[in-house]
Formats: C-alpha cells, sequence, structure tokens
C-alpha cells in the first residue's frame, strides 16, 4: 500500500505539472512495475492452507509458462524486419494483445481457454496480469522514446493501420496517466486535418479524462454493475449521444448492446 500510495503521489505532481489542479486518479495503477504485480497476487481465500496452493500451482504453472513461451515465439515470429516506424508500430502490439485477451481465462471468455478448477484459475490469471504489465510498461517507455524523438505519429506519416497501433499502446498505458495527458494533448491539433482518427481521441479522451476527472465525454468506458453494462460518469449525459455522432460513433445504448454480444455476459466489476 505504501508502494501504491507513492506512486498516486508521484502521479498527482507530474499531473499538476501539466496543469492539472486536483487530479482524482480514482483506481489508477501506479507506474512502479514490482509494486503492480504485487498488487494482481489471487487472494488467500482461494486455499485452505499451503499445501492446497502449492497443488494448484504445480498444475497452473506450465499452463501459464507454456502461453508464455508462445507468447514470446509469437513476439519474434512477427517482429519488424525493417526499421520503418510502420512496421515497428504494427508489430508492437503483439505481446499485450496475447496476454489481454487470454487474461480472464475462462471456458466463455474471448479466448476459450481450457476449464480447470478456481484456485487454479485465479493463479493463471494472476500471473498473466503480472506478465501484461510488464508488457505495458516496456511498450509505454518504448512509444515514450518515439513520441519525444518523432512526436504524435500522424496517419499521413505512417498509415491509418500504423496510426491505430500507436493509439493501441498509449490506451493501454494506463500506469502513467501524465504519458497519456500529453498524448492526448498532441493528438487534439492533429483531428481537424485528419491526421488523428476522431474515434481513437474520443477514446483516449475518455480513458485519461476519467482517471484524472472521474467523468468521461464520450461514453467509451463501461462499468458491470448487477448484470448490466453502464456508461461510466459522463461530463454532460444529455448530449452524450450528439458528442458521439460528432466523432462518428453509434449512441451509447448501441455501444453497449455491442458490446454485451461481442465479450459475452457482464461480471461485476468487469471495465
Amino acid at each position: 500500500m505504501a508502494c501504491y500510495m507513492q506512486g498516486l503521489a508521484e502521479t498527482r505532481a507530474e499531473l499538476r505539472a501539466l496543469g492539472i489542479v486536483d487530479p482524482i486518479l480514482k483506481e489508477a495503477p501506479v507506474d512502479d512495475v514490482l509494486c503492480a504485480q504485487v498488487s494482481a497476487a489471487p487472494h488467500i481465500s482461494h486455499w485452505a492452507d499451503f499445501s492446497a496452493f502449492q497443488q494448484s500451482l504445480e498444475t497452473a504453472v506450465p499452463i501459464v509458462d507454456t502461453y508464455l513461451m508462445a507468447v514470446g515465439a509469437a513476439k519474434q515470429i512477427s517482429a519488424s524486419k525493417t526499421p520503418k516506424l510502420h512496421d515497428l508500430l504494427m508489430a508492437r502490439p503483439m505481446g499485450e494483445q496475447m496476454l489481454r485477451y487470454v487474461g480472464d481465462w475462462r471456458p466463455d471468455g474471448l479466448v476459450r481457454a481450457p476449464a480447470v478448477p478456481e484456485p487454479v484459475g485465479a493463479i493463471i490469471r494472476a500471473r498473466l496480469m503480472a506478465a501484461a504489465m510488464v508488457e505495458d510498461h516496456e511498450n509505454t517507455e518504448w512509444l515514450k522514446r518515439i513520441v519525444a524523438e518523432r512526436g504524435w505519429p500522424k496517419r499521413s506519416d505512417v498509415g491509418d493501420d500504423a496510426a491505430g497501433e500507436a493509439w493501441l499502446l498509449v490506451q493501454h498505458a494506463d500506469a502513467d496517466p501524465a504519458f497519456q495527458l500529453a498524448v492526448l494533448r498532441a493528438m487534439e491539433p492533429l483531428v481537424p486535418s485528419g491526421d488523428v482518427s476522431q474515434t481513437d481521441y474520443a477514446y483516449l479522451y475518455d480513458r485519461v479524462m476519467l482517471k484524472i476527472t472521474g467523468k468521461q465525454r464520450y461514453g467509451t468506458q463501461a462499468i458491470c454493475d448487477k448484470g448490466r453494462r453502464l456508461s461510466q460518469p459522463l461530463e454532460e449525459e444529455k448530449a452524450v449521444n450528439r458528442l458521439r455522432a460528432a466523432v462518428g460513433l453509434a449512441p451509447v445504448a448501441e455501444y453497449l448492446a455491442e458490446m454485451d454480444k461481442s465479450l459475452g455476459r457482464c461480471q461485476s466489476g468487469e471495465r
């Protein structure tokens, strides 16, 4: 907890330096990878004693190690063969996407993972989450160097597909809200010319401002409440569909229904 609070204090200081007077940072992760990994550990209530934990571990570890080896192999195979920024951006998200798609590890998840007893699943999910945190941190540091050297990747420079992958990386840079905010500000003047997708900007705006202020503008961030997907708090609830239409997004009700269709049943606490 001390590590987490220190991380929040440092992030708040960074945001104040960027002009955010009172950043909320509700449930925001911190940029200390080890601290974040510790927070991913499964709760001891899954096991009656240490012997039971060891038995679950013996089953879970080979499964996770095999999958992480596959992630590493996929990253090697898909790695860019050229120094072109387009190619580098296209290859970069492979690892984090593989970890995210299987992160919930359940038979009815995005990837139909093999069924395992819940105590085993808890260990698998914890290790995959910890690995994803490392992947996100490495991707964020890499992207920060790219942005510092070349500015935000424009669609006219790297193509629509690679610009979309750059957006994906910053969208998942949740442990560094100050960097996300700096990118959001860099993207904003590029929207009118089409060098940044309106939709990408809207999604990042919601992701960043929800953490910083507690409210979003376009209703892209949802939460599950008693089995239903709902938009998280909005800046202007009555204007949200008009604002969404202006950036090419469908009405909130259609968006949430599509999420239910593509992601499956809604689970409490899901983002």
